[in-house]
């Protein structure tokens, strides 16, 4: 199933190194000037990356690619050069690592010709992408980082003006966890594997696999008729593997389970000990009542926790988090500060050597346990360098925009506003 992650990823590559139809400028800033397509590929990448917050607008992205575009304008004016050999480098690794991931280079440079990419293109992608981070970084590092320093009296000040907060987030807890993922039941598997058997009676009445491949596979390899392409053993989960490379060409496998869902696969052709298939796929993916019966269990897990059961005890039996369910849970010695605001917030919001409530996110739920360490009283040495770091980065912050807006006033930046709220509907 690997080779059919690449084929997406390289297929969404795809869609953002190209321009899009209708394409028009957006924005002018200096002599450079800001495509449609451009802002597209931005937002598709944003998305991808999910650093797109709720908040996120294209005129907010639009003003940042402005802003990129200034900087590296600035940068080459006053003489900043990038360190090539340094790129070079790095783009030979990036390539070494997406070359890894195929059994050999004929089948890596077999995908980029079906993506209509070529090496060269994959390289200029990194090398512009590697380019502008290093002069952006640079610049930054010349014209603020050196000119903002943070002094002992701030920090000390910072400290006893906050020391009720710092002190409360800062400190280290002893964290242990109780996790258990949302599987697929019995009763859902049943369900897919009923929807694969009337697909399978489907074909032998004489419907074509390639249209009900495209109607009714939950792989994407669905919207080109189920066809994976070519591949060799070792490069699939084995029962697909067992059942694909049993079949002579024109045949289609009896129904085969894998951890992905269900597959019907028809083998295409043969060639030397590769072979190229196609398939449909029935994912069995959890539903709303598996979610809601691991969500009973883990309230019920949480009930005995709280009427006096022993935490670790719950976690080594029920856990599926294997490298701290062996330890009764525990997953180290952690600052409330440290963990991402989905838990942190739950987790600094209940008292020491007590438990939170269930937490679920991504097909996931989460029980956390907080004990207290008391091995010595906290105080500012501790949290010096903590605040130095915070202030510094506020700082830099706080005169990044007040910079960017002065250099800003030294180029001639225009937005074609109808165009940006055109684009705005398109997309919202």
């Amino acid at each position: 199933m690997k080779k059919m992650i690449l084929i997406i990823l390289l297929s969404f590559f795809t869609t953002i190194l190209f321009a899009t139809k209708n394409d028009y400028i957006i924005a002018k800033a200096g002599k450079d000037i800001i495509m449609k397509s451009d802002l597209q590929k931005q937002i598709i990448q944003m998305k991808n990356a999910k650093v797109w917050a709720s908040d996120t607008t294209a005129e907010t992205v639009l003003n940042d690619m402005i802003e990129a575009k200034i900087i590296l304008v600035k940068a080459r004016e006053i003489g900043i050069k990038p360190d090539e050999q340094k790129i070079k480098n790095i783009v030979d690794k990036q390539l070494a690592s997406v070359k890894s991931q195929f059994p050999d280079e004929s089948m890596f440079f077999n995908e980029l010709r079906k993506a209509g990419l070529t090496v060269s293109d994959l390289k200029k992608y990194y090398e512009d992408m590697l380019t502008d981070q290093q002069l952006k970084e640079q610049l930054i590092q010349t014209q603020i980082r050196k000119k903002v320093q943070v002094t002992d009296s701030e920090i000390k000040q910072y400290f006893e003006d906050n020391k009720e907060t710092i002190l409360k987030d800062l400190k280290k807890y002893k964290i242990s966890l109780i996790l258990r993922n949302v599987k697929a039941s019995d009763k859902t598997k049943k369900m897919a594997f009923n929807k694969t058997l009337e697909i399978q009676q489907k074909i032998k009445k004489g419907q074509k696999f390639t249209v009900l491949a495209k109607e009714m596979s939950d792989c994407p390899s669905g919207q080109n008729g189920g066809d994976l392409g070519w591949f060799s053993r070792g490069m699939m989960v084995k029962p697909f593997e067992d059942a694909a490379f049993s079949l002579k060409p024109g045949e289609i496998s009896e129904i085969v389970e894998t951890q992905f869902g269900y597959h019907l696969i028809r083998l295409e052709e043969v060639k030397g000990d590769e072979i190229r298939a196609s398939h449909i796929l029935v994912k069995t993916d959890p539903n709303q009542e598996d979610f809601d019966n691991e969500k009973t269990t883990m309230d019920s897990l949480l009930k005995r926790i709280k009427t006096g059961e022993e935490f670790s005890k719950i976690a080594s039996a029920y856990s599926e988090d294997d490298s701290s369910k062996v330890k009764g849970g525990v997953i180290g010695y952690y600052s409330v500060s440290e963990f991402p605001e989905l838990f942190s917030e739950e987790i600094a919001s209940i008292n020491d050597n007590e438990v939170s409530n269930v937490i679920h996110h991504e097909n996931t739920f989460y029980i956390f346990k907080k004990d207290r360490i008391d091995d010595h009283e906290s105080g500012y040495e501790d949290f010096k360098e903590n605040i130095r770091n915070y202030l510094m980065s506020k700082k830099q912050t706080e005169y990044y925009h007040k910079w960017i807006q002065q250099i800003k006033t030294e180029f001639y930046i225009f937005i074609y506003q109808e165009r940006l709220n055109e684009f705005s509907q398109e997309i919202n």
